[in-house]
């Protein structure tokens, strides 16, 4: 079967969807394929088949031998992003010939690996939070969300939330209503989450997924992109008191948008993505819960967990519970 990019890219567009018709019978049941489409973005780009599972999207990923991690510069820093990163520095006490280390020291080793082809779920989900809806409510088990759904009816909040209990949210004249999901550990939230056939992403897949293998610091170079509108900080090309006039409405947040290979990843550092080891490891990617934007590090050092090979060093020191709720996911299968 189709086992690498090379053999990928050099197929026609009517002998790739011939193809994937045929990956049909090997997946679990309740697949239908969509359309061809093609995917660019930050120099990566392919061609491949969308699928459909239960009003969800998947697409078709080859496989590849890449090189992961990070220890170097590839192209070296512009003058803000150096700017940005030393400042930093001085919040930490270090000095700037340190920087290098200090990055090499949060990222994954730089290794060799074998990635097999893969259906991957376009968009993530939240692993903590499950939406209901209010018929799925039990008016004595659950009376005191039907309590508090009463008063935030009438209120001015946009959203309320009980800590590790339920979240509602009004928008649009809609409420949605969210409970907490209670599973002890990984093993008992996965019976639950993951139907027969279906896996989570290994931390070299989603590094892959991302990245394509890229040698630099992000998937787009080793500086930051500061034409780029992010959450939490607006438009970076702006001046400060434009970037506190313009809404999120305004223009989408580049990092959630569309990647190269078709998929939509959280490019918020208060999130991560949930991957787990072929030996049970759990490490989030793509976030660390927001620890150096709330420390006031900057654009550049609180996103710098959305670089590819980033690891959270302190993730950890949180049991399931606490660390769940940062943590979204996407279905895959191997094929």
């Amino acid at each position: 079967m189709i086992i690498d990019q090379a053999f990928w890219n050099e197929q026609t567009s009517i002998h790739k969807e011939q193809l994937l018709h045929q990956l049909i019978t090997r997946l679990p049941a309740g697949f239908t394929f969509l359309r061809m489409e093609r995917f660019e973005r930050f120099g990566i780009q392919l061609e491949t088949g969308v699928f459909s599972y239960k009003g969800c999207e998947f697409v078709y990923i080859p496989g590849n031998r890449v090189t992961l991690g990070w220890e170097s510069w590839a192209e070296g820093l512009d003058a803000a992003t150096q700017e940005d990163f030393e400042n930093g520095l001085s919040e930490l006490d270090q000095n700037a010939e340190n920087l290098e280390l200090l990055l090499r020291q949060q990222m994954s080793p730089v290794r060799e690996a074998d990635i097999g082809p893969l259906l991957i779920e376009r968009r993530t989900h939240s692993v903590a939070w499950y939406e209901v809806r209010l018929a799925d409510l039990d008016p004595e088990e659950d009376d005191d969300i039907l309590e508090e759904l009463e008063r935030f009816k009438t209120s001015s909040y946009r959203t309320y939330e009980l800590h590790h209990s339920f979240q509602i949210e009004k928008k649009d004249g809609r409420i949605r209503i969210w409970l907490f999901d209670n599973s002890a550990d990984l093993q008992d939230w996965t019976k639950d989450a993951l139907p027969k056939g279906f896996d989570l992403l290994t931390e070299d897949e989603w590094e892959y997924v991302y990245g394509g293998g890229c040698r630099t610091l992000f998937p787009w170079g080793d500086s930051f992109d500061y034409s780029m509108n992010v959450r939490h900080f607006g438009e970076l090309d702006q001046d400060q008191e434009e970037q506190i006039q313009s809404t999120a409405d305004d223009r989408s947040f580049d990092l959630e948008t569309s990647s190269g290979t078709g998929l939509h990843f959280l490019g918020d550092p208060y999130k991560s993505e949930l991957t787990v080891s072929p030996e049970g490891l759990v490490r989030g990617k793509g976030g660390d819960g927001g620890s150096l934007i709330c420390g006031g590090m900057g654009v550049v050092w609180g996103y710098l967990p959305v670089s590819t090979y980033y690891r959270d060093p302190y993730e950890e020191e949180l049991d399931w519970e606490d660390r769940s709720e940062y943590l979204h996911y996407r279905r895959i299968v191997r094929l």
